[in-house]
């Protein structure tokens, strides 16, 4: 796999240096006194400090990088070393890889504090370790380094002016690289609202497409418990909690038209560019009046304001089922015959149903270069290998050949049958390296029949489509400086745990409409306007950026 510029850098390079233009002349000073800007050595024969400018291998000479990473916090996740990746990327690079495994944040806090760190890292470090590690004049700005040496990630900041937003620092400078898995069946979508199918054949019910239908079908899963494959001791619909983001009621919310994104500090962007603190905002008394109802007739369970985690997914993935409706990212049954993705659904209030989608298509910190890096030049083209197609494609879903991916000659791609995750095992490093995986990618990549991301393909052009809340309304992946946050973790405590507190005295109890006037009240005694305006100034310096 030969690596290529996607297109020429001429665009780029005026991108990326109008940055240092507006950062101002010259190099900044850290709070070291040193500069983080790269200084190129002279070139010999297309050779730059052992790193070859064009072609493969990237190393002249032998080059070993170390390599921070993450401990992986799934099982099916293999060793670095010994994934097919890794070793193919190894031999075509010319470079030799050895990774420092971080397993805590407590080791990754002491990499940073001790300032002992690798050659590059990819996904180690917080917006505020990268910042601080940069005033101390840690880390290279990547700015020149892009242009020069990775026109891959160069033509797509270029022409990508959210992801350009995302990794570019307060001073107008790149420190970081990022991940950027712009797939619309992972991103374009939160969670699936599911439903079981067996349930509703053995009721002759149809799929719900209104609030009113689906109220009607819980009380039916609750008054037929015991009956045919229902269990006795069902549980019509579970939630975990409200405003969770991950298998929360939000959409629930987002059926009466109101935009509730909950995945970024409760807050959603309205079309004059104005923060909308979602929680706040009277429109969600109808929708929680609605899930007052539920929870008032026993169609969702109490204890599921409580519940931790492990039990939702005990509860909701259990064999054989007790739940019949839920949320998640996944469909279990890849099959769509016992449970399939329903909604969002019709509230009848004349506004139109909304679904959540995702602002995780690029997150930035996956790719650092630290200043005691010998080879920056090679650090910054294994980048752009990396950002390849071919090579970024493969790093998500395996390796070319007979067991995870097939090329074809006219470019298609196609996924064969796995196990899911199974390339995580022993070829692909999946999403813990800096791959560049553009929407058009899949344009002409195709799902194996029978995978859970086919599966979830099809959920979003067949049930969704349409009614997702555009990325553009969702609070985008700004970066705050240390002062703002360290006062939104101060503020959000205490308005999280209180809006909480509330919804769950709500739903059990009831008192919204008497009660809103208070909790707003109470939410501004907290803080909240505050909150609202460094969300606000974060935005506007984001789009100014």
């Amino acid at each position: 796999m030969k690596a290529k510029a996607r297109k020429s850098m001429t665009g780029a390079a005026a991108v990326i240096t109008a940055l240092a233009v507006l950062a101002g002349c010259g190099a900044p000073k850290t709070d070291s006194g040193q500069t983080n800007t790269y200084v190129a050595p002279e070139e010999t024969n297309g050779v730059v400090n052992g790193t070859n400018l064009e072609g493969l291998p990237i190393a002249a000479e032998p080059i070993t990088l170390t390599v921070g990473v993450s401990a992986s916090s799934s099982s099916f996740q293999g060793a670095w070393e010994d994934l097919d990746w890794i070793k193919q990327l190894q031999e075509v690079s010319g470079i030799t890889l050895e990774f420092r495994v971080y397993n805590s944040d407590e080791d990754k806090n002491l990499m940073f504090t001790s300032r002992d760190y690798p050659d590059i890292s990819f996904n180690v470090g917080t917006d505020k370790q990268i910042q601080d590690a940069a005033l101390g004049g840690d880390i290279y700005q990547l700015d020149e380094l892009i242009q020069t040496y990775a026109p891959n990630w160069s033509s797509f900041l270029s022409e990508n002016d959210y992801a350009r937003k995302v990794v570019t620092l307060s001073d107008g400078h790149i420190y970081s690289l990022p991940i950027v898995r712009d797939e619309p069946s992972n991103g374009g979508l939160r969670d699936q609202w599911l439903i079981q199918t067996t349930w509703l054949n053995e009721l002759n019910l149809d799929i719900p497409q209104t609030t009113d239908e689906f109220y009607e079908t819980l009380k039916a899963f609750k008054e037929h418990a015991g009956e045919g494959s229902i269990p006795k001791d069902v549980i019509p619909y579970y939630i975990y909690g409200i405003t969770n983001n991950v298998g929360g009621a939000l959409d629930v919310i987002n059926s009466f038209g109101v935009e509730v994104a909950g995945e970024r500090y409760l807050s959603t962007v309205d079309n004059n560019g104005k923060v909308v603190f979602n929680f706040a905002n009277e429109d969600i008394k109808e929708p929680l009046l609605y899930l007052r109802k539920l929870f008032q007739e026993g169609l969702i369970p109490g204890e599921c304001l409580t519940d931790d985690w492990d039990t939702y997914i005990t509860k909701t993935r259990s064999t054989p089922a007790v739940v019949g409706s839920y949320h998640s990212y996944q469909n279990p049954d890849v099959t769509n015959e016992s449970i399939t993705a329903m909604g969002p659904l019709d509230s009848g209030n004349g506004k139109s149903p909304l679904i959540r989608s995702q602002t995780n298509h690029v997150l930035r910190n996956h790719f650092t270069i630290y200043k005691n890096c010998k080879y920056p030049e090679a650090a910054m083209r294994l980048a752009n290998l990396i950002a390849d197609p071919d090579w970024s494609i493969q790093a998500m879903y395996g390796m070319y050949g007979d067991t995870y991916l097939q090329k074809n000659e006219d470019g298609s791609i196609v996924m064969l049958p796995y196990e899911a995750d199974a390339q995580g095992a022993d070829s692909a490093p999946m999403n813990r390296v800096p791959f560049l995986l553009t929407s058009d990618m899949f344009e002409k990549f195709s799902y194996a029949e029978g995978s859970a991301q086919k599966q979830r393909d099809d959920a979003i052009k067949n049930q969704y489509d349409g009614h997702i809340i555009p990325t553009s309304n969702l609070y985008p992946n700004v970066i705050f400086s240390t002062e703002q946050t360290d006062r939104l973790a101060e503020l959000s405590t205490d308005i999280n745990d209180y809006i909480n507190t509330t919804l769950s005295t709500w739903m059990l109890e009831g008192g919204i409409e008497e009660g809103w006037d208070a909790y707003i009240e109470q939410l501004n005694k907290l803080g909240l306007e505050e909150y609202i305006s460094i969300l606000q100034e974060a935005l506007d310096a984001f789009n100014a950026n």
